[in-house]
């Protein structure tokens, strides 16, 4: 008794206070008499009841949780006013207070149902008279008139009464239609409150008068099985003149008569509820399981170790794409949709790569380029038609799509040419550039490397951008044709051919965001450094032939390095000793000297070599020396071609033979994403947690049945 009294204090419930004892340990008696003790019949198996419904209703939102709560019984008081407040007195027990208790449980203006856990105290609790029986009662008030209003709620006010004498069993008392003076048919909610309580197989039916209430239990319960019959409403059954027995007037036999019911009826269900929280219990078990196996994953050290090494797979994965995978269709494009895409891309900023390239530099090299052809269409149907770009109406990926990359930034390169306003400036800029210097007078040389500077730096630069973005957009826009390979080797011929990381790590990247973003994060990272690689070279190269544009336009030199011919096979030979090496050294300087000043040469006329630069002189020089310029723009234009071909190709081979590696093995979380890492994973604490607490609670619930039965 002493644990159903500390269960009463834990109570979450709404509850009208029991009489409480005062500091001294003595009762407090307001008048000479005490309530009388009554039979406790079922009051384990009722504080048992409310206990597990305790347990049950804090976990609610679990599945099954609802339906065992609608299997507790409850007794559905169904009657007029007088009836149904004299039977609720007497369960309340034999005292001056539970006449009062009663007229303010069952009041003509509720409009809920009132759902009462009747449970009788440990002990007396002293005197119902005097002021302990008024702030009784006053509690009771306060927590009824929750239920008065003007408007009908279906959900019952559920309330705890304790009190020493009172049965112990759980009733229900349902609204009245007339309870606002309504005429006509009966409310919805009136009636979901009946199908509700009425109508549930669980509950008991306790009909007190004959007529409208004996005909709502003949509609629920047509046999009337589940049905107890008391007061008017048995001796309407009954007939005759014979008295009713005690037990079947709405009296304190009545009373007990229906608590022995009450809690014959809850040990008879103890196996089903037994059963259903066993199973509930085994749900939660293994929910619990999943729960702590999930939050180990989600820890930050795991995620980052899944993370490097998915990306591993993924590089991994990049090599054979490259390399040709057939069936894998994604992201696949015609050249014409794949320069359309870029151009997009690039107008909203997406085309810049590290802190070299910024988007909007990029965004203009695209401009400059797609202008010459008004717009990206005409410059996609120029390589088409004129070109003839291999695979250009073509969808292509991997590394089909990459070879075609390659001719078309060729292309793009060779076709640069001298903006036209720096050539009709060439005068003004001339004079700009002559003069004396720190070093003398200005020679034609420096004249034309400055000049060479000014027409030719700006628009390469501009294509060499062009390039670089258009390798970096294309090798990150890869990831969707990788991620499909990957997808492709789960099952079939070809999981047995590659390794069954693929497919794990791929559903890592599937299954969890931050992994995805750290290592699509990594990948771009890496792709961004080969473009800045690609960049730098093509810059390095324009820089020092627009400062010395002699260097590039030099003859190259021939050696003949045929072992066949003689002097090469006596200078392998090492004849003629010192004298005879040096001789031939300075015979093959010689030589190529002869060469280089003999040959044709790309630099500037012979009349203006070595020559000081005079202004005045320059109206009749300056259309040789622009077909100079021009021939030295081409010659550039086709240099950085050849080599953009080339540095774009090795930085394939650079981003998966190092670079993916090197980015993956560095991954790291950012501040935000270790915010969201630690929020997910208190998260998932949190989650695992509620299940333990949830299942704690089924565990308590079915020991407190067994302790029951038992």
């Amino acid at each position: 008794q002493q644990q159903q009294q500390q269960q009463q204090q834990r109570d979450g419930t709404a509850s009208a206070p029991s009489p409480v004892r005062n500091r001294g340990g003595q009762v407090s008696r307001s008048g000479s008499s005490r309530a009388p003790k009554r039979s406790l019949n079922g009051d384990n198996v009722a504080w048992a009841l409310s206990e597990i419904r305790n347990h049950l209703e804090a976990i609610a939102d679990v599945e099954g949780v609802p339906e065992l709560l609608e299997r507790f019984p409850e007794c559905v008081l169904l009657g007029g006013i007088a009836a149904r407040r004299e039977l609720v007195a007497a369960l309340l027990g034999e005292h001056a207070a539970a006449t009062s208790a009663a007229a303010l449980l069952v009041a003509p203006g509720m409009r809920q149902p009132l759902a009462l856990e009747l449970r009788s105290g440990a002990e007396d609790f002293g005197s119902f008279n005097g002021p302990e029986a008024e702030a009784w009662l006053q509690s009771i008030s306060k927590a009824v008139s929750q239920a008065v209003g003007h408007r009908l709620k279906v959900d019952p006010l559920r309330l705890r009464l304790s009190v020493m004498g009172c049965a112990n069993l759980d009733i229900v008392d349902l609204p009245e239609k007339g309870s606002q003076g309504q005429s006509g048919g009966v409310p919805a909610k009136l009636e979901e409150m009946r199908v509700r309580h009425v109508g549930s197989s669980s509950n008991l039916l306790v009909c007190l008068e004959p007529g409208p209430p004996l005909d709502m239990c003949r509609r629920y319960d047509p046999q009337l099985r589940r049905t107890v019959l008391l007061g008017a409403a048995a001796a309407s059954i009954r007939g005759g003149d014979d008295p009713l027995p005690p037990s079947m007037l709405c009296g304190p036999a009545a009373a007990r008569s229906l608590e022995e019911k009450f809690a014959i009826l809850c040990h008879e269900r103890i196996p089903q509820w037994t059963a259903g929280l066993e199973r509930l219990e085994t749900r939660l078990s293994k929910s619990q399981t999943e729960a702590r196996e999930i939050e180990q994953r989600e820890t930050s050290d795991e995620v980052l170790r899944r993370a490097r090494a998915a990306g591993t797979s993924f590089g991994r994965a990049l090599e054979h794409v490259i390399n040709g995978a057939p069936g894998c269709t994604a992201g696949a494009l015609t050249l014409e949709d794949e320069l359309v895409e870029f151009a997009a891309s690039a107008a909203k900023g997406h085309c810049g790569t590290g802190t070299i390239l910024s988007p909007q530099d990029a965004a203009n090299a695209v401009a400059d380029l797609f202008a010459n052809f008004d717009g990206v269409e005409g410059y996609a149907n120029y390589l088409r038609t004129e070109v003839h770009v291999s695979g250009a109406d073509v969808p292509l990926n991997g590394g089909a799509a990459w070879q075609r990359l390659l001719a078309e930034v060729e292309v793009a390169m060779r076709l640069s040419h001298p903006p036209p306003d720096e050539l009709a400036a060439l005068m003004l800029n001339a004079v700009r550039a002559g003069g004396t210097g720190v070093h003398g007078h200005q020679r034609w040389e420096d004249v034309s490397s400055k000049l060479m500077f000014a027409i030719a730096f700006e628009p390469l630069r501009r294509r060499i951008r062009y390039v670089t973005a258009r390798v970096v957009w294309v090798l990150k826009h890869q990831k969707a044709a990788v991620s499909e390979w990957m997808s492709t080797l789960s099952d079939g011929p070809a999981s047995r051919l590659y390794s069954p990381l693929f497919s794990e790590h791929l559903s890592i990247l599937r299954q969890y965001p931050i992994v995805r973003e750290l290592v699509f994060g990594a990948y771009n990272d890496a792709v961004s450094i080969v473009g800045e690689q690609v960049l730098k070279s093509l810059e390095g190269t324009l820089m020092a032939a627009c400062i010395n544009p002699e260097i590039m336009l030099r003859t190259p030199t021939e050696p003949d390095l045929d072992p066949r011919n003689p002097a090469n096979a006596q200078r392998a030979r090492g004849g003629g000793g010192k004298a005879g090496k040096a001789n031939q050294a300075r015979e093959r300087v010689a030589t190529e000297m002869r060469r280089r000043t003999s040959g044709p040469s790309g630099g500037l006329p012979v009349q203006l070599r070595d020559r000081i630069f005079e202004p005045k002189e320059a109206v009749q020089t300056l259309p040789f020396v622009e077909v100079k310029l021009r021939h030295a723009f081409a010659v550039l234009a086709n240099i950085l071609a050849n080599q953009a071909f080339a540095f774009s190709d090795t930085s394939l081979a650079t981003l998966c033979r190092r670079q993916v590696d090197e980015a993956m093995n560095k991954i790291d979380y950012s501040p935000e994403q270790n915010r969201a890492l630690a929020a997910r994973h208190t998260e998932l604490e949190e989650v695992a947690k509620q299940v333990e607490e949830r299942l704690s609670a089924v565990r308590r619930c079915l020991a407190t049945l067994r302790s029951v039965r038992s």
